[in-house]
């Protein structure tokens, strides 16, 4: 249903003040954490309303499989309904996530509640190795889904999201002697 269904205006919309919604709110959260601030990336932002447009279509809300996209990279998604919410409201849901983020801990242990995917937009914003976000929303008759893609993914097993870049990563099957397998999380 639109915005008028709900007695509501609809949400002001335009890619310039996607672009500005999306690196604020990400960019502010990582400015408080001291971490190296997000670039826009076209390429990401193409890719994402690509994706965007593809659920708005079909009207089916799930992550992207990571073959189909263009750059390799991790995934945020948001639906809901169509020009009610803007675009501060939409990642202002990922920023939600921090109350329930245990920031030192590592994949899969990052949540309070236990359950790593509780937490898992908020953490790929403040991935400390991430450095360029491109985010675009579909419209579909009754449904807005926004995407962000981001590059380098986080949200990868054994890691947090503060790990310094140049710290080693955690041993693979691959590795001599090594126990646990490391697999990527960011669907």
């Amino acid at each position: 249903m639109s915005a008028a269904y709900y007695g509501m205006a609809e949400a002001a919309r335009s890619d310039r003040l996607l672009r500005a919604a999306m690196l604020d709110a990400h960019n502010g959260e990582r400015a408080s954490l001291g971490l190296p601030l997000l670039d826009w990336d076209q390429a990401l932002a193409t890719d994402a309303a690509r994706y965007a447009g593809e659920m708005a279509r079909s009207g089916v809300f799930r992550h992207s499989p990571r073959a189909g996209r263009a750059i390799p990279s991790g995934e945020n998604l948001w639906m809901g309904p169509r020009r009610l919410y803007d675009y501060q409201v939409m990642v202002g849901s990922f920023l939600e996530e921090k109350r329930f983020t245990r920031i030192a801990g590592k994949l899969p242990d990052l949540s309070s509640t236990g359950r790593w995917q509780d937490v898992g937009h908020y953490t790929q914003m403040i991935w400390r190795g991430t450095r360029k976000v491109g985010c675009a929303l579909g419209e579909g008759t009754n449904a807005d889904y926004l995407v962000c893609r981001y590059f380098p993914a986080g949200n990868a097993f054994g890691r947090g999201p503060m790990d310094a870049d140049d710290e080693p990563a955690p041993p693979t099957a691959d590795t001599p002697g090594a126990q646990t397998q490391v697999a990527s999380a960011a669907p």
